[in-house]
């Protein structure tokens, strides 16, 4: 890195730990405010005593009654005016607000948290401790972070510079939930919630960022590391639904209420046993599902695989509206055209059968466009006029040639018909009440139906028996779409 970046990046560093001293956040002095709730009250206390008192006049009650109650309202006058001139003086004093800094740290003596807020969203947790604690590695991130910079010396390129970036890295992340944190500090009154200060957050925050990027910029070995940790870090993220589904399924219903977890409980049995007993019959509906989802996606691939080559070989007088056709449906939501697929299916007397959930899977739009326009960029006219040079005919030549061309699109899109034709809910709810052809999702959804008690445990093993052979398709046709990516990378 050239003397003058390092420079910079030491420079940003220094900036970055002054904010931490900075007051980042005020409290300002709400007492007049907070008077106003307790004058309204009281003024509504004065006007029921007014009230009373106009009833018993007006009532002819006694002398005592009446000189009592004047009493009463006398003494709820006086409070009223008690309140108005501590509003009126707490107006006038010009106190001034509360500041916080994040080093040397702890929040002024006088703030209280609000424990009614807390306690209604249940999101909040009030840990000092951890909060300061993450304040303080944040400083001492920044510190290393400069000290590693300069430990690198003259030498432009250095593993040091690497080890720097990702201290800087951890730094950011900390300062990003502290500043959040702040601001969601839930204070009681008579100071108001905090007010972040943008003088101060802006460079606490862009500092830091802008000496990971000189650094990524300048070494491509340390841009090289960023991008693996990055991919890393998005693909636990990806992952992360399906791990949280999986533990799930063996912990009980009030454990999942407690909060997520990434350990396995120990009521995998249990939750067995319930799903048994709620009659979720996995083999029927496994092979219920099986049936369409299967029986939809190879019909789907191979005449839409067809339909594009149909599209892509031939030159036909409307050709150009057929392909606009085909465009034109994408843009129609499938629960538009619900109502009226049912009534057409009931008209043929298709209800309670897979026919309707699988033979038009024969026209998927979606699917046509794509395979069009994978061959467009990955197929060559010259093999179908080879193979009709060599008397191949038409169907030959795609069943032959074109379809071993168009194997990674077909798994892609395989897969993706498969999912979506597994998780189908509504179409299946639709067409079919026959118990025995209900497939996984209408099974799983079922379990929800006990009105006294909800078994989140054996919808989560439900779930993931839905989900896993999702899984095992898309790892054993993943290969292929790697394949089309490589494919799809060369040029002749």
């Amino acid at each position: 890195m050239k003397t003058q970046k390092k420079i910079a990046s030491l420079i940003l560093i220094a900036i970055t730990i002054l904010c931490m001293f900075l007051p980042i956040a005020r409290f300002e002095d709400n007492s007049a405010n907070s008077l106003g709730e307790d004058i309204a009250k009281q003024q509504d206390k004065l006007q029921r005593a007014q009230d009373k008192l106009d009833r018993y006049v007006s009532g002819n009650k006694d002398a005592d009654t009446i000189e009592k109650q004047q009493k009463q309202v006398d003494k709820e006058q006086s409070k009223l005016d008690e309140l108005i001139a501590q509003q009126e003086s707490a107006d006038k004093s010009e106190a001034d607000a509360l500041t916080y800094s994040l080093l040397p740290g702890k929040l002024p003596a006088e703030l209280e948290l609000d424990q009614q807020v807390i306690n209604q969203y249940g999101l909040y947790n009030a840990n000092f401790p951890t909060f300061y604690r993450f304040i303080w590695i944040a400083f001492f991130l920044l510190i290393a972070t400069a000290v590693l910079e300069i430990a690198t010396g003259n030498k432009y390129s250095s593993p040091l510079y690497t080890i720097a970036s990702f201290t800087n890295l951890a730094a950011i992340i900390l300062l990003c939930y502290t500043a959040l944190r702040i601001r969601a500090f839930p204070i009681k009154l008579p100071y108001s919630n905090p007010i972040i200060n943008p003088l101060v957050l802006i460079p606490l925050l862009i500092c830091p960022i802008i000496v990971l990027a000189i650094n990524a910029l300048s070494q491509f070995g340390t841009k090289k590391s960023l991008i693996y940790v990055l991919c890393i870090f998005l693909s636990l993220l990806s992952l992360l639904p399906f791990w949280i589904m999986i533990v799930n399924a063996t912990r009980s219903s009030q454990q999942i209420q407690q909060g997520v977890s990434l350990l396995p409980g120990s009521y995998f049995s249990y939750n067995w046993q319930v799903l048994q007993s709620k009659n979720f019959d996995l083999r029927t509906g496994f092979i219920n599902s099986a049936i369409i989802a299967f029986g939809a996606t190879i019909l789907s691939v191979y005449f839409s695989a067809l339909t594009a080559y149909g599209l892509t070989v031939y030159r036909f007088k409307g050709r150009n509206l057929a392909i606009a056709i085909v465009m034109g449906i994408l843009m129609i939501p499938a629960q538009v055209t619900s109502t009226g697929f049912y009534i057409f299916m009931y008209q043929l007397g298709w209800t309670n059968s897979y026919l309707p959930l699988i033979i038009p899977a024969i026209a998927a739009a979606s699917t046509v466009y794509f395979f069009k326009q994978y061959m467009e960029a990955n197929f060559q006219i010259s093999l179908v006029e080879a193979g009709r040079i060599d008397g191949a005919g038409e169907f030959m030549i795609y069943n032959r040639i074109i379809l071993p061309i168009m194997v990674p699109a077909m798994a892609t899109m395989g897969i993706m018909a498969v999912i979506a034709s597994w998780n189908d809910y509504l179409r299946p709810l639709m067409l079919l009440t026959n118990p025995n052809m209900k497939t996984l999702p209408m099974m799983v959804k079922e379990l929800r139906g006990d009105i006294y008690r909800t078994e989140f445990g054996s919808i989560y093993l439900g779930l993931t028996m839905t989900a896993l052979p999702l899984l095992i398709v898309y790892f054993a046709f993943s290969r292929y779409i790697i394949a089309g990516v490589a494919l799809g990378g060369v040029k002749e």
